[in-house]
């Protein structure tokens, strides 16, 4: 059995799903562990304790699960603003 993976938008009062602040996403092992990632500028997932503290009650801003598909949208509209921002 593969790899799962849940995926969650970071939202503040003032942003949207489908313009988050961040993206994080629980990668669930088949063997029953899970490591949590969040999205980095560099692009590339790096671990994070937001989730785990979001289930506690520890994190400042909201989470809203979405799909793989949405992520996916909302990394293309990361990397086009933090790529973009970088070429400038």
């Amino acid at each position: 059995m593969p790899d799962t993976f849940t995926y969650y938008a970071i939202l503040d009062d003032q942003t949207t799903p489908a313009q988050p602040i961040g993206l994080v996403r629980r990668r669930e092992f088949a063997d029953g562990g899970f490591a949590d990632e969040g999205l980095h500028r560099d692009l590339n997932w790096h671990r994070t304790p937001a989730i785990v503290e979001w289930e506690h009650g520890n994190f400042p801003d909201e989470l809203m699960m979405v799909s793989e598909e949405e992520a996916e949208r909302i990394i293309e509209r990361f990397r086009e603003r933090w790529v973009g921002n970088a070429q400038a």
